[in-house]
Protein backbone atom coordinates (compact mmCIF):
# COMPACT_ATOMS: atom_id res chain seq x y z
CA UNK A 1 0.00 0.00 0.00
CA UNK A 2 1.39 3.65 -0.86
CA UNK A 3 2.16 5.88 1.97
CA UNK A 4 -0.76 8.46 2.15
CA UNK A 5 -0.07 11.93 0.83
CA UNK A 6 1.04 14.72 3.07
CA UNK A 7 -0.62 18.50 3.02
CA UNK A 8 1.99 20.43 0.72
CA UNK A 9 3.51 23.27 3.62
CA UNK A 10 2.67 26.64 3.06
CA UNK A 11 5.52 29.12 2.21
CA UNK A 12 5.46 30.15 5.82
CA UNK A 13 7.02 26.96 6.27
CA UNK A 14 10.38 28.24 5.13
CA UNK A 15 10.44 31.48 7.01
CA UNK A 16 12.78 32.86 9.51
CA UNK A 17 11.64 31.26 12.90
CA UNK A 18 10.73 33.58 15.76
CA UNK A 19 13.23 32.81 18.33
CA UNK A 20 11.91 34.42 22.30
CA UNK A 21 8.30 35.20 21.37
CA UNK A 22 7.77 37.54 25.01
CA UNK A 23 10.25 39.55 24.03
CA UNK A 24 8.89 39.84 20.40
CA UNK A 25 5.28 40.60 22.25
CA UNK A 26 7.37 43.25 24.26
CA UNK A 27 9.46 45.00 21.57
CA UNK A 28 5.53 44.69 19.28
CA UNK A 29 4.45 46.66 22.13
CA UNK A 30 6.99 49.67 22.01
CA UNK A 31 6.42 49.78 18.45
CA UNK A 32 2.77 49.95 18.50
CA UNK A 33 3.20 52.69 20.69
CA UNK A 34 5.45 54.70 18.60
CA UNK A 35 3.24 54.33 15.54
CA UNK A 36 0.39 55.55 17.13
CA UNK A 37 2.60 58.19 18.62
CA UNK A 38 3.62 59.52 15.02
CA UNK A 39 0.37 59.02 13.20
CA UNK A 40 -1.85 61.06 16.08
CA UNK A 41 0.86 63.63 16.86
CA UNK A 42 2.85 63.97 13.88
CA UNK A 43 2.33 66.33 10.73
CA UNK A 44 1.06 64.05 8.11
CA UNK A 45 2.94 64.93 4.91
CA UNK A 46 2.28 64.10 1.09
CA UNK A 47 4.51 60.78 0.42
CA UNK A 48 4.63 57.95 -2.21
CA UNK A 49 4.07 54.63 -0.94
CA UNK A 50 5.91 51.57 -1.63
CA UNK A 51 5.06 48.18 -1.59
CA UNK A 52 7.24 45.27 -2.44
CA UNK A 53 5.29 41.74 -2.74
CA UNK A 54 7.74 38.69 -2.72
CA UNK A 55 8.12 34.93 -1.15
CA UNK A 56 10.66 34.54 1.41
CA UNK A 57 14.42 34.07 -0.10
CA UNK A 58 13.32 35.81 -3.21
CA UNK A 59 16.39 38.67 -2.97
CA UNK A 60 13.63 41.35 -1.02
CA UNK A 61 16.60 41.72 2.26
CA UNK A 62 18.86 42.79 -0.81
CA UNK A 63 16.38 44.94 -2.43
CA UNK A 64 14.98 46.37 0.82
CA UNK A 65 18.64 47.29 2.09
CA UNK A 66 19.41 48.70 -1.79
CA UNK A 67 16.39 51.27 -1.41
CA UNK A 68 17.00 52.43 2.21
CA UNK A 69 20.36 53.46 0.28
CA UNK A 70 18.73 55.82 -2.00
CA UNK A 71 18.26 59.58 -0.02
CA UNK A 72 14.64 59.67 -0.91
CA UNK A 73 13.11 56.27 0.03
CA UNK A 74 12.86 54.67 4.04
CA UNK A 75 11.96 51.65 4.31
CA UNK A 76 10.14 48.87 7.18
CA UNK A 77 10.58 45.24 6.70
CA UNK A 78 7.40 42.67 6.90
CA UNK A 79 5.23 44.85 8.50
CA UNK A 80 2.51 42.21 8.20
CA UNK A 81 4.71 39.57 9.99
CA UNK A 82 3.45 37.74 13.31
CA UNK A 83 7.21 37.18 13.79
CA UNK A 84 8.88 40.73 13.81
CA UNK A 85 7.98 43.19 16.44
CA UNK A 86 7.30 45.46 13.56
CA UNK A 87 4.23 43.16 12.26
CA UNK A 88 0.63 41.88 13.34
CA UNK A 89 0.28 40.04 15.65
CA UNK A 90 -1.64 36.43 14.02
CA UNK A 91 -4.90 37.19 15.78
CA UNK A 92 -4.80 40.54 14.44
CA UNK A 93 -4.36 39.37 10.64
CA UNK A 94 -7.51 40.50 9.45
CA UNK A 95 -8.01 42.74 6.06
CA UNK A 96 -9.37 46.22 8.55
CA UNK A 97 -6.27 45.89 10.97
CA UNK A 98 -4.13 44.65 8.36
CA UNK A 99 -4.42 48.17 6.14
CA UNK A 100 -4.98 50.28 9.67
CA UNK A 101 -1.13 49.05 10.77
CA UNK A 102 -0.14 49.97 6.64
CA UNK A 103 -1.13 53.61 7.03
CA UNK A 104 0.30 53.86 11.12
CA UNK A 105 3.84 52.16 9.27
CA UNK A 106 3.98 54.49 6.47
CA UNK A 107 2.98 57.63 8.39
CA UNK A 108 5.67 56.88 10.60
CA UNK A 109 8.53 57.01 8.09
CA UNK A 110 9.45 60.39 6.82
CA UNK A 111 10.98 60.20 3.13
CA UNK A 112 9.01 61.54 0.12
CA UNK A 113 8.72 57.56 -0.70
CA UNK A 114 7.62 55.69 1.86
CA UNK A 115 8.03 51.74 1.92
CA UNK A 116 7.56 48.18 3.23
CA UNK A 117 7.91 44.26 2.35
CA UNK A 118 4.69 42.22 2.19
CA UNK A 119 5.23 38.55 2.26
CA UNK A 120 2.61 36.78 -0.39
CA UNK A 121 1.19 34.79 2.55
CA UNK A 122 1.44 37.15 4.48
CA UNK A 123 -1.12 39.49 2.76
CA UNK A 124 -3.30 36.00 1.69
CA UNK A 125 -3.29 35.52 5.73
CA UNK A 126 -4.84 38.90 6.09
CA UNK A 127 -7.50 38.69 3.33
CA UNK A 128 -6.01 40.55 1.12
CA UNK A 129 -5.64 41.04 -2.81
CA UNK A 130 -3.50 43.31 -5.11
CA UNK A 131 -6.48 45.30 -5.90
CA UNK A 132 -7.51 45.82 -1.97
CA UNK A 133 -3.68 48.10 -1.67
CA UNK A 134 -4.72 49.63 -4.93
CA UNK A 135 -8.14 50.67 -3.32
CA UNK A 136 -6.84 51.72 0.10
CA UNK A 137 -3.27 53.17 -1.45
CA UNK A 138 -4.23 54.68 -4.82
CA UNK A 139 -0.92 56.41 -4.98
CA UNK A 140 1.34 53.29 -4.11
CA UNK A 141 3.92 51.41 -6.35
CA UNK A 142 4.58 48.30 -6.46
CA UNK A 143 7.98 46.06 -6.71
CA UNK A 144 7.22 42.57 -7.58
CA UNK A 145 9.97 40.25 -6.98
CA UNK A 146 10.28 37.03 -7.35
CA UNK A 147 13.34 34.58 -7.94
CA UNK A 148 13.51 32.72 -11.59
CA UNK A 149 14.98 29.19 -9.76
CA UNK A 150 13.23 28.19 -6.99
CA UNK A 151 15.14 25.47 -6.71
CA UNK A 152 18.05 28.19 -5.56
CA UNK A 153 15.45 29.67 -3.64
CA UNK A 154 14.02 26.70 -1.39
CA UNK A 155 18.15 25.65 -1.09
CA UNK A 156 18.40 28.97 0.27
CA UNK A 157 15.71 28.77 3.03
CA UNK A 158 16.90 25.46 3.79
CA UNK A 159 20.36 26.53 4.37
CA UNK A 160 19.50 29.84 6.07
CA UNK A 161 17.39 27.68 8.74
CA UNK A 162 20.00 25.14 8.98
CA UNK A 163 22.85 27.71 10.28
CA UNK A 164 21.23 30.23 11.14
CA UNK A 165 22.56 32.71 9.28
CA UNK A 166 19.57 34.96 7.33
CA UNK A 167 22.19 37.22 5.57
CA UNK A 168 26.12 37.99 5.20
CA UNK A 169 27.42 41.23 5.19
CA UNK A 170 31.06 42.18 4.11
CA UNK A 171 34.04 41.30 6.53
CA UNK A 172 31.92 38.56 7.38
CA UNK A 173 32.08 34.71 6.27
CA UNK A 174 29.18 33.26 4.91
CA UNK A 175 28.07 29.46 6.49
CA UNK A 176 28.63 26.65 3.26
CA UNK A 177 26.73 23.12 4.04
CA UNK A 178 25.25 20.78 1.97
CA UNK A 179 21.82 20.28 2.26
CA UNK A 180 19.48 17.04 1.53
CA UNK A 181 16.58 17.99 -0.62
CA UNK A 182 13.43 15.78 -1.11
CA UNK A 183 11.90 15.46 -4.16
CA UNK A 184 8.47 16.48 -2.92
CA UNK A 185 9.49 18.72 -0.96
CA UNK A 186 11.20 20.46 -3.81
CA UNK A 187 7.68 19.89 -6.04
CA UNK A 188 5.51 21.02 -2.66
CA UNK A 189 7.75 24.35 -2.48
CA UNK A 190 7.21 24.97 -6.71
CA UNK A 191 3.13 24.56 -6.80
CA UNK A 192 3.05 26.47 -3.43
CA UNK A 193 5.72 29.40 -4.80
CA UNK A 194 3.79 29.74 -8.19
CA UNK A 195 0.28 29.64 -6.86
CA UNK A 196 0.94 32.70 -4.77
CA UNK A 197 2.57 34.49 -7.97
CA UNK A 198 -0.15 33.79 -10.04
CA UNK A 199 -3.22 34.36 -7.49
CA UNK A 200 -1.22 37.66 -7.32
CA UNK A 201 -0.62 38.56 -10.82
CA UNK A 202 -3.95 37.01 -12.53
CA UNK A 203 -5.98 40.06 -12.68
CA UNK A 204 -2.96 42.41 -14.14
CA UNK A 205 -4.25 45.19 -11.65
CA UNK A 206 -0.68 45.71 -10.66
CA UNK A 207 0.71 46.69 -13.87
CA UNK A 208 0.27 50.61 -14.35
CA UNK A 209 1.31 51.34 -10.93
CA UNK A 210 4.26 48.41 -10.37
CA UNK A 211 7.08 46.40 -11.96
CA UNK A 212 8.18 42.70 -11.87
CA UNK A 213 11.53 41.75 -11.21
CA UNK A 214 13.69 38.75 -10.96
CA UNK A 215 16.30 38.08 -8.39
CA UNK A 216 18.80 37.34 -11.18
CA UNK A 217 17.97 40.31 -13.07
CA UNK A 218 18.45 42.90 -9.95
CA UNK A 219 21.97 40.94 -9.58
CA UNK A 220 23.16 40.46 -12.72
CA UNK A 221 23.35 44.89 -12.69
CA UNK A 222 21.66 46.45 -9.78
CA UNK A 223 22.90 49.90 -10.74
CA UNK A 224 21.15 49.47 -14.54
CA UNK A 225 17.92 48.37 -12.36
CA UNK A 226 17.24 51.13 -9.97
CA UNK A 227 18.50 53.62 -13.35
CA UNK A 228 15.74 52.09 -15.47
CA UNK A 229 13.26 50.92 -13.92
CA UNK A 230 12.63 51.52 -10.13
CA UNK A 231 14.09 55.36 -9.80
CA UNK A 232 11.29 55.92 -12.64
CA UNK A 233 8.72 53.83 -11.12
CA UNK A 234 9.67 55.76 -7.96
CA UNK A 235 9.49 59.32 -9.66
CA UNK A 236 12.89 60.40 -8.10
CA UNK A 237 15.96 60.63 -9.60
CA UNK A 238 18.59 57.80 -10.47
CA UNK A 239 20.66 57.45 -7.82
CA UNK A 240 23.25 54.39 -7.79
CA UNK A 241 22.39 51.94 -5.17
CA UNK A 242 24.42 50.50 -2.40
CA UNK A 243 24.61 47.25 0.43
CA UNK A 244 27.14 45.71 2.29
CA UNK A 245 25.45 42.47 1.65
CA UNK A 246 26.72 39.52 -0.03
CA UNK A 247 25.85 36.42 -1.67
CA UNK A 248 25.64 33.39 1.12
CA UNK A 249 25.26 31.02 -1.56
CA UNK A 250 27.72 31.51 -4.26
CA UNK A 251 28.73 27.39 -5.34
CA UNK A 252 27.11 25.89 -7.84
CA UNK A 253 23.99 23.21 -6.92
CA UNK A 254 25.92 20.43 -7.92
CA UNK A 255 28.14 21.14 -4.54
CA UNK A 256 25.38 22.25 -2.36
CA UNK A 257 22.82 19.38 -2.57
CA UNK A 258 24.00 16.18 -1.41
CA UNK A 259 21.72 14.01 -3.55
CA UNK A 260 22.28 16.46 -6.58
CA UNK A 261 22.02 13.47 -9.06
CA UNK A 262 18.54 12.14 -7.61
CA UNK A 263 16.79 15.10 -8.38
CA UNK A 264 19.02 16.32 -11.23
CA UNK A 265 15.76 16.09 -13.99
CA UNK A 266 13.58 18.41 -11.54
CA UNK A 267 16.07 20.74 -11.16
CA UNK A 268 16.44 21.55 -14.97
CA UNK A 269 12.53 21.39 -15.81
CA UNK A 270 10.37 24.17 -16.27
CA UNK A 271 8.13 23.30 -12.70
CA UNK A 272 11.27 24.46 -10.74
CA UNK A 273 11.37 27.89 -13.02
CA UNK A 274 9.68 31.19 -12.67
CA UNK A 275 9.36 33.46 -15.37
CA UNK A 276 6.81 36.35 -15.16
CA UNK A 277 6.09 39.10 -18.03
CA UNK A 278 3.32 41.36 -18.15
CA UNK A 279 0.64 39.97 -20.96
CA UNK A 280 0.63 43.07 -24.05
CA UNK A 281 -2.07 45.70 -23.38
CA UNK A 282 -5.40 45.52 -25.25
CA UNK A 283 -5.25 47.86 -28.52
CA UNK A 284 -8.61 49.98 -28.29
CA UNK A 285 -10.29 49.60 -31.30
CA UNK A 286 -11.88 53.57 -32.46
CA UNK A 287 -15.38 54.52 -32.44
CA UNK A 288 -16.44 53.73 -36.62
Amino acid sequence: MSAPEQPAPSAAAWARPTRNIAAVELQRLRHKLKLLRRYWLALHRPHTPLFVLATYRSGSNLLLDYLRSLPQVQCYSEVLSPRLPIGLRRIDQNPKLALQHLRYSLQSLQAPVRGCKLMLDQLAACRHTAGDLIDAFPTARYIVLYRESLAEQLLSARTARETGQWVVHRGHDSQQIRIAIDPLELQWFCEETRRLYDSLLADGVLRSCGLLLSYEELTADPAAVFAGKICPLLGISPHEPRTTMLKQNPRPLPERIVNYAEIESLLDSPHCRLSYRWPPSPVKRSAA
